[in-house]
Formats: structure tokens, sequence, C-alpha cells
């Protein structure tokens, strides 16, 4: 009889690190520039370029450093529960070991199978605080805060460079229709390579990006063309 093989996904705390920078940069860049290109196209891409070079670099570094402070708090969070653990096996091994019987019990083992899982897991210390962390707290070891604040930072400006580089074309309008034309795409894409993650529909989870992104659209093109009278 074949066993079947589960797939399961590697790294996913990195793979969430670019969806997150890539899209948050594809996202705000592209409406941003939306809004200014219709206030300001007409004037030439200088200034549509100029905003999305800053929004790019000043996004890019908020995001990474955004990134980098939020994983390595959950980091510190996770190795003092890692701590506590430890201390608490130490501490009150019975009592730890009777959390380890509770939550097997509930997993539907009983009897002797039972009793040689809880001393097979109790057995090692490194084991029993692994058990613990995962079924008890659904704790993970924590990936390096540093890796996963670079991938954003470099996501973002992935992400803004394909909404912006239409416009260093002087060709009116048509960078704005190009740009847009590129970023709904990847929108889609991006949304749907979610799934890989989320066991979404790809086609689902694309259209909701896409959805999400013609709203921020149209909101800042009228913005944009409210504002153009007044000059800015």
């Amino acid at each position: 009889m074949e066993v079947r093989q589960e797939e399961h996904i590697a790294g996913g705390g990195k793979i969430r690190s670019f969806i997150l920078g890539f899209n948050d940069g594809l996202i705000s860049v592209f409406t941003l520039l939306v809004g200014v290109a219709a206030a300001t196209l007409k004037q030439g891409n200088e200034i549509v370029i100029l905003t999305g070079v800053a929004a790019l670099v000043s996004g890019a570094i908020s995001m990474g450093l955004g990134e980098y402070i939020s994983s390595k708090s959950e980091a510190q969070y996770i190795r003092n529960e890692l701590k506590r653990e430890r201390a608490e096996i130490k501490l009150f091994p019975k009592e730890e070991e009777e959390e380890v019987r509770q939550i097997l019990r509930k997993w539907g083992l009983k009897g002797d199978n039972l009793e040689e899982s809880i001393k097979t897991i109790t057995s090692d210390k490194d084991s029993w605080i692994d058990f613990l962390t995962k079924s008890e707290l659904g704790l993970e070891e924590p990936e390096n805060p540093l890796i996963g604040g670079a991938i954003t930072f470099v996501a973002f400006i992935l992400g803004s460079l394909i909404t912006l580089f239409p416009y260093f074309i002087p060709i009116g309008l048509t960078s704005l229709i190009i740009s847009s034309i590129i970023s709904f795409t990847m929108l889609f894409i991006v949304g749907g390579l979610k799934t890989g993650i989320t066991g979404e529909s790809f086609v689902k989870s694309g259209l909701e990006m896409v959805l999400v992104g013609l709203i921020a659209f149209v909101v800042s093109y009228f913005v944009g063309l409210w504002l153009e009278p007044s000059g800015v």
C-alpha cells in the first residue's frame, strides 16, 4: 500500500514577508501615483516620478523596519515562552506531565498507548518543551527578524518599481494606462499566489486583490481630478 505524501510549504514566514512587502509597495505606490497623475500628468511626468521615488524609499524603509521590529518582538515572546516552559518542567514536572496527558487524551489516545506516548515525550526535555510549546501554545521556532525585514524591504521596492517604471516613458496619459494594466495584472498574480498559503481558489483570491486595487484606483483618480483645478 502506497503512503500518500503530504506537501507542506517550507519558509512560510519568508513567503508572508515577501507578499506583505510586495503587495503593500504595489498598492500604496500605485494608488498614490494614480491620484498624482490625474492631477499633474498634463504638466509632464516629473512630479509623478519624484512622488513615486519618494514613496518607494520612505515606504520600503518603513515596511522593512516595521517587519523587523514586529518579527523581533514575536521572536522575543516565543523565547520567553520557551524559557517559561523550561522552568515549569524543572519546577513542576508532575503538573507539566499532566498537561501532556490532557493534550494526548484530546487527540484520542487511551490506555497503554497514552502512557507510552507520555513516557516517550517526557523522557527528553527538549522534546517535552517542543511538544508543549507547539501543542499547548501553538508557537513555532521564530525565524531571523533580519531576514524578514530584508525580504519585506526588497519586496516593497519591487512592487513599487513595477507600478512606477511606465511613468519614466513620457507618453502622457498612456503611462497611467500602462501602469494600471501592469499593476492590476500583478495584483491578480500576487493574490493568486497567496493561495499557496491560504488554500483558497487562485482565481477568487486574485480577483479579490484586483477588486481592492480597483476601488483604490477609482477613489485616487477622482480625488486627483478634483484637486487638479486648484493647481496641485
